[in-house]
C-alpha cells in the first residue's frame, strides 16, 4: 500500500472495526504471521481470530492493482485457512468531509461533557461525547488533516505528531480508544470510570485553553 492518508484512513477503520470483533490484527506483517504459498508478497495486514485468517490488502482502482491483485487471489485458491480480502479506495469509502466546527460550537460541547460527567449514571454518554469533541478539536487546529471521518487511531497519532498531544497523553488515548471501539460497536457492558473521563476531558480543557491562547491578539 503507497503511503496516502486515504489508504491509511480505509485500513485504520477495517482495523478498528476487526479489533472491535475480536480479530487480532498486524500491520505489515513479516513470517510467520505472512503463510509460505504468499512468497515475497508482503499485505498490508493480517488478521486472526475466530477461527478465520484474514489477509488484508488496501488498494486505489487501476488496472495495474487489478492485474496484481488477481494474481495475488489466484494464490488463495486452494487454501482452505486462508481468506484474501481487498479493501478498495473511493470518495464513498472515505465518507463525506465534515465541516470545521466553530470554537463556541467546540466549547459549548465541552461544557456539556462537563455537566454530564456529574452524572454517574451519563459517564459513556459523556465519554463518546468527548471523543466528538475532540475530532471536532483536531479538525478545527489541523488544517486538512482531519476533512473526513477519523478512526480513533489516527486521530490521535495525527494529534500526537502534530504536537497537540504529549506522548503520554498519546499512550492514554490509545487506551482510551479501546473502550471508545468497544462502546460505539454495541459492547453496552463496557464501563467508562471516572478517570477514564477525567483523562480525556483533561485533554479537551488544555487543548481548548490553548486554541484561546493562539487567539489572543
Amino acid at each position: 500500500m503507497s503511503e496516502t492518508g486515504s489508504e491509511q484512513q480505509v485500513l485504520e477503520r477495517e482495523v478498528a472495526r476487526l479489533e472491535s470483533e475480536g480479530y487480532d490484527v498486524f500491520l505489515q506483517p513479516r513470517a510467520p504471521l505472512v503463510p509460505e504459498f504468499l512468497g515475497d508478497y508482503v499485505p498490508d495486514a493480517v488478521a486472526t481470530g475466530h477461527g478465520k485468517k484474514i489477509v488484508l490488502e488496501v488498494a486505489k482502482p487501476s488496472k495495474a492493482e487489478s492485474e496484481k491483485l488477481k494474481e495475488v487471489a489466484a494464490r488463495f485458491a486452494k487454501q482452505r485457512e486462508w481468506e484474501f480480502k481487498v479493501l478498495l479506495v473511493s470518495p464513498t469509502s472515505l465518507g463525506e468531509a465534515l465541516p470545521v466546527q466553530t470554537h463556541q460550537a467546540i466549547d459549548g460541547a465541552l461544557e456539556e461533557i462537563e455537566r454530564l460527567g456529574q452524572d454517574a449514571n451519563a459517564s459513556r454518554a459523556a465519554f463518546l461525547l468527548a471523543w466528538a469533541t475532540l475530532e471536532a478539536e483536531g479538525r478545527a487546529s489541523v488544517e486538512g488533516k482531519f476533512d473526513r471521518p477519523q478512526t480513533p487511531g489516527r486521530l490521535v497519532q495525527v494529534l500526537s505528531q502534530e504536537g497537540l498531544l504529549t506522548p503520554s497523553e498519546a499512550d492514554q488515548m490509545r487506551v482510551l480508544s479501546d473502550k471508545r471501539n468497544r462502546l460505539i460497536h454495541g459492547d453496552l457492558g463496557t464501563e467508562i470510570s471516572k478517570d477514564d473521563l477525567g483523562s480525556l476531558i483533561h485533554v479537551l480543557r488544555r487543548l481548548a485553553a490553548e486554541r484561546r491562547a493562539s487567539v489572543r491578539p
